[in-house]
Formats: C-alpha cells, structure tokens, sequence
C-alpha cells in the first residue's frame, strides 16, 4: 500500500523497518516504498531522533529502542492480547502443540501472542513473526472475514491476478461456512495448519485463533484439533464487545 501524506510516508517507514528481515539502506527504502529518497532521509532523522529507528554504523537502518517500549507496553495492556491468554494457554495445553493469536496489519498476518508446543519437535514459529496475507491457514481466514473492499485491495497487493479473484472469493466462502481454515505445507514443509476467526459482538473481525503442528502429528487427529481450535476461538469471541 502507498500514502501521500508526510505522516503516512513517515509511518510506512517505520513499519517497513519493522517488517524487513534485515537492515535497509535510505535508497532500499526509497525505492520499496517509492518515495523520494530526500523526503526518505528527512523521515530517518525524524525516526532516528525519535528513537524509533537506528543506524547499524554501516549506512542502513533498524527500529530503534522506543519500538521496544511500545512492544512492552502493547504486551501488559493489549487488550486482545490480555483477553486471549487464558484460551491460548487451555488450548496448547489440550492439544500439546503450539497455539497462536493472529492479526491483520499492513497485508500482513502477525503473531502477537504464542504459546509453544512443550514437545521436542514443534513448529519454528516466533511471536512478532509476519507472514502475507495469502497462503496459510492464518491468512486464509483473515482475507475470509475482513470487509471485501479490503480482501479484494490486499490481493491485488500480493500480485494476485484479477482473473483469480473469484476462486479465492470461492474458497473464503466455503471457510465462512466452515468456520474454519487448514492448510499443509502451504508456507513451511510439513506444517499443518488450523485458524478460526474471533469476531467481537457486531461480528467484526478483531484476529484469529491458530494453531500448527508437524503434519505427521496432526493428521491422525486433525478433526479434534479442528474442534479445539474452534471452541477457543468461539469462546474468546463471546468475551468481545
């Protein structure tokens, strides 16, 4: 997505710094986000000055330490996060695999709350970790639920074809029907996959409920984990205004 306000341009740096698995040079930046490289640099000093980013001594940013804060913060009083953690906790423990609270942010599915498997081999996953919008469980049922103006724009963000459009509309039909969505090895070899949505009381989406497990595991009982998933997710969403 691109703005065109100084504010928005500022901001879409920041989540850009945020989102990349590395550091970036001001004329990566520029270049990403097609901004100007001069309007570029003048928004690092902001941020920089700010503490939201830093320079690595080499040219190329990072977030900076106030993001960390903001982290802190988000964690001891989110509401969704403060919300979710008794349900995260039931159903990791119910299921003995790792449970994750998702959200949509930016064309992205992030991880804002995980509780890991307490077996030996788990899936690699990490809370702050984002992943498109598109494949996944997670992704799936995000674009399911959120308003169809904003699926529509977030597909045509990830390249996907206009002639496309109306099987994935298809496909997030019959997960609304569900109530559910799985995927296997759609983003890591030998992952299964299952997302419900939290919808508050106007039935809007606030995020999902997902949990992973390595495929061998999870599909000798995939309908149990399939109905787990979705009773936490339903009872999260009871307690949403």
């Amino acid at each position: 997505m691109h703005y065109h306000t100084p504010t928005d341009r500022l901001l879409q740096i920041l989540v850009a710094l945020g989102q990349s698995p590395e550091a970036m040079s001001a004329k990566e930046l520029s270049l990403n986000l097609q901004q100007p490289l001069s309007s570029t640099y003048r928004h690092l000093k902001t941020l920089l000055r700010w503490g939201l980013a830093q320079d690595n001594g080499q040219g190329r940013y990072l977030p900076g330490p106030a993001c960390l804060q903001l982290a802190k913060k988000f964690d001891r009083e989110g509401l969704l996060v403060t919300l979710a953690k008794p349900e995260l906790n039931r159903l990791a423990e119910l299921s003995q695999e790792s449970v994750a609270l998702m959200v949509p942010s930016n064309g992205q599915a992030i991880c804002i709350e995980l509780v890991d498997s307490p077996q030996p081999l788990r899936c690699c996953y990490q809370k702050g970790l984002a992943q498109p919008l598109l494949l996944g469980a997670s992704a799936k049922v995000l674009l399911a639920y959120m308003e169809p103006e904003l699926c529509l724009s977030i597909l045509r963000q990830q390249g996907v074809e206009e002639a496309d459009f109306a099987a994935h509309l298809d496909s997030y039909g019959a997960i609304r029907a569900a109530g559910h969505a799985v995927s296997l090895s759609e983003i890591d070899l030998g992952i299964w996959g299952v997302s419900a949505p939290l919808l508050d009381s106007r039935d809007r989406l606030q995020g999902a409920i997902s949990l992973m497990a390595p495929a061998f595991r999870a599909e000798q009982r995939s309908e149990r984990l399939i109905r787990w998933t979705r009773e936490a997710a339903q009872r999260l969403s009871a307690r949403m205004d």
